[in-house]
């Protein structure tokens, strides 16, 4: 058991590995989608002389953008008003798992227009069986609530991102410290508040306080989940030119030796290539969105062979699947020193070939058509 000090250091050391993923530098300019922990990560951002712009709907948002010294831009994420390439980097920081599902793909497309590179910041599923339930039950009062709450797998993300890049590039830093039993408490304290102000069924609060006050409750933390699309013949930026909390002392980097929690996979990293035009989207998940009582777990990956030496210090990109066959995995290039990205990875083998067994689909799910004319009367 880890005591709260160690933890927060842990936790900072994560926020660090997503800024450096980000490699957000002076003078770019970009474009936020969602104001996670009340700002942080837009404020560093301006703070770092970047040109930042964010997009939403709600007066109350928009105060808070310009108190950090951003733009608001008014409007929805499914149909940004700015022209292709308008931005260097287009960014959904904790933002698509709150939105109607049936929209993701709408709008990572929209990231992919106006970004020459988009990148996605997701909470994972949560892998323990407290974790599991709460998903449940927030996503069960949301949806009763006409709003949305649901995590989805690293594969998820990177299948709708890949449909709109010619590269993306994934993380999933994994934390390898659980909280303390008071940590779990107040994080369960925390939840029943947000759920209370959101006026959700007392039934449900009163199923968390009964899992929270067992004896063996414990919840892990979850994964965060770093994707970053780019388009053909882009350069990847290798890491941030400054630190995220400059002034913090960050837990220390897990060894070869350290032991995750039990139920939590080991980080995956990787490039993938594009798939060809014709594959569809991923579809929105059967829940439409939100967290079963039992999820099932991530498909399995396949094991790629030894990485070949890298040929020079430019970024690797993927290799796209033949035009009409199935994308076979490739052996690519380890990753350039001091990439924030790791190694790239092949495709999975049991992945079907592009558009096979796909049914062809309209709009979210329904279709226009014209009224029969009537005949004339005689």
């Amino acid at each position: 058991m880890t005591d709260a000090g160690e933890f927060q250091r842990e936790s900072y050391r994560i926020d660090e590995k997503i800024w450096n993923a980000l490699a957000l530098s002076t003078g770019e300019r970009a474009l936020f989608l969602g104001v996670a922990n009340e700002g942080a990560w837009i404020e560093r951002a301006v703070q770092i002389g970047l040109d930042v712009t964010v997009i939403t709907s709600d007066g109350e948002t928009i105060a808070l953008i310009e108190k950090l010294g951003a733009k608001s831009m008014r409007g929805s994420a499914a149909m940004i008003a700015a022209v292709e390439n308008a931005y260097d980097v287009a960014i959904a920081m904790h933002y698509l798992h709150e939105i109607d599902p049936g929209f993701h793909a709408q709008v990572v497309g929209e990231m992919a227009r106006v970004g020459k590179r988009a990148a996605i910041v997701e909470p994972s599923p949560p892998a323990d069986p407290l974790g599991k339930r709460i998903a449940a039950l927030y996503a069960r009062a949301k949806r009763e609530s006409g709003q949305f709450e649901g995590y989805q797998t690293i594969d998820y993300w990177r299948k709708l991102l890949a449909s709109v890049k010619a590269d993306v590039w994934q993380n999933l830093f994994t934390f390898t410290r659980v909280p303390s039993r008071e940590a779990v408490a107040e994080t369960i304290s925390l939840v029943l508040n947000a759920m209370m102000i959101e006026a959700m069924p007392r039934k449900y609060l009163d199923e968390l306080r009964e899992l929270a006050a067992r004896r063996d409750a414990q919840l892990l933390p979850l994964s965060r989940i770093v994707l970053v699309g780019i388009g053909s013949g882009q350069t990847l930026p290798q890491g941030s030119g400054s630190a995220f909390r400059p002034n913090v002392v960050l837990g220390p980097e897990p060894s070869a030796s350290t032991r995750l929690p039990a139920g939590v996979a080991p980080p995956a990293q990787g490039v993938f290539p594009r798939p060809p035009s014709t594959a569809p989207p991923p579809a929105p998940p059967p829940s439409f969105g939100f967290a079963p009582d039992n999820p099932p777990a991530p498909a399995g990956w396949s094991t790629p062979a030894p990485p070949a030496a890298p040929s020079s210090a430019t970024p690797p990109t993927g290799t796209p699947a033949a035009k009409g066959g199935r994308a076979k995995p490739t052996t690519p290039p380890s990753a350039p020193a001091g990439s924030p990205f790791g190694a790239p990875f092949a495709l999975p083998e049991d992945e079907p070939p592009s558009g096979e067994g796909a049914e062809e689909k309209t709009g979210f799910g329904w279709s226009w058509e014209p009224p029969e004319e009537e005949e004339p009367a005689p």
